[in-house]
C-alpha cells in the first residue's frame, strides 16, 4: 500500500443518478462507507467529492474536477463503494483508468474486491464496466419500448402530468380547480395575444401553479403549445387521439396557436 502521509490527496468519490436519490440516504450512504474505510486504514488527506448526475455523462462536474487534480498530480488513490458509482459506460471508464495509470493513481471499491493494483483485478474492472454498460443499454431499451407501448394504448407516454390534470392509477383525468386556470389562460390569450398581460392577469386574480409560485411567461406559453389540452397525445415525433377529456376546444387551441 502507498504511503498515504505524502502530501497528495485520496479522493472519497460519491456519485448518484438523480435528485430523488440525492434526497435519500444513497450518498449519505456511500460517504460514510467511504469516511469508515479510510479510518480503519488510517488513510487521511481525504477530500469529497460527489455528482447527482448519469454515471454515462463524461462531463459530470465532479468527475473534471478529480480529472484536473490527476493531471496536476495532486491525486494519490480514489476511493469509491463500488465500480459502477465511477462510471457506467465502458468507453467513458475505459478512458478514466487509462488517465489514472498514467498518472499512477490508484482507484480502490470498498464494497467489492476492485482494484486497478494488479493484472486480475484490472481485467475485474473492464468485465464489470462491461456489465454496466450493458445493462444501462438494456435498461434505456425497455424504457423506451414501455413509453411506446403506453403511446399506442392511448396514453401520455412521458414527461411531467400537465397542470390541469392528474394521475389516477394510469389514467389522466381532469383536475378541475387548475383545468379553470387553464382555460382562463387560453381565453385570456385568446382576447390579448400578449404572455405579458396574462402573466398580470394570472397574477391579479391570484392564480398559482401546482407549486404555489406565480405564472412565468414560458409556463404559460408551454401550456398554450400543449396539445394534451385538446385531447392529444405525442410521443416520439407522432400524434394521435388520447383517451383522455380535453379542457380546451379544438377551435379556441387552432386560434391561440394560429
Amino acid at each position: 500500500m502507498k504511503d498515504y502521509k505524502t502530501l497528495k490527496t485520496n479522493i472519497l468519490y460519491q456519485r448518484v443518478s438523480s435528485k430523488g436519490q440525492e434526497d435519500n440516504t444513497s450518498l449519505d450512504y456511500q460517504k460514510h462507507r467511504l469516511q469508515d474505510y479510510c479510518k480503519a486504514n488510517k488513510i487521511g488527506n481525504t477530500l469529497s467529492i460527489c455528482d447527482v448526475d448519469s454515471g454515462a455523462n463524461n462531463n459530470r462536474k465532479g468527475i473534471t474536477t478529480i480529472e484536473t487534480l490527476i493531471k496536476a498530480d495532486r491525486v494519490d488513490t480514489i476511493f469509491i463503494t463500488k465500480l459502477d458509482r465511477l462510471y457506467r459506460s465502458v468507453l467513458g471508464g475505459a478512458r478514466f483508468i487509462h488517465l489514472c495509470l498514467e498518472h499512477q493513481v490508484d482507484i480502490q471499491a470498498t464494497d467489492e474486491p476492485i482494484s486497478t493494483k494488479s493484472p486480475v483485478q484490472m481485467l475485474q474492472i473492464n468485465m464489470l464496466l462491461a456489465i454496466a454498460d450493458f445493462e444501462r443499454s438494456n435498461i434505456k431499451s425497455r424504457t423506451a419500448q414501455g413509453k411506446a407501448s403506453t403511446y399506442s394504448k392511448g396514453n401520455r407516454a412521458h414527461g411531467n402530468i400537465a397542470i390541469g390534470y392528474k394521475k389516477l392509477g394510469t389514467e389522466l383525468v381532469v383536475d378541475e380547480p387548475m383545468a379553470e386556470v387553464v382555460k382562463k389562460i387560453f381565453y385570456r390569450y385568446n382576447k390579448t395575444k400578449s404572455l405579458t398581460d396574462v402573466k398580470k392577469y394570472l397574477v391579479r386574480i391570484g392564480a398559482k401553479t401546482i407549486r404555489g409560485k406565480t405564472f412565468g411567461r414560458k409556463a404559460i406559453y408551454n401550456i398554450l403549445k400543449n396539445n394534451l389540452y385538446i385531447g392529444m397525445i405525442s410521443y416520439n415525433g407522432e400524434t394521435a387521439k388520447g383517451n383522455h377529456l380535453p379542457i380546451i376546444s379544438k377551435r379556441l387551441f387552432t386560434a391561440v396557436n394560429n
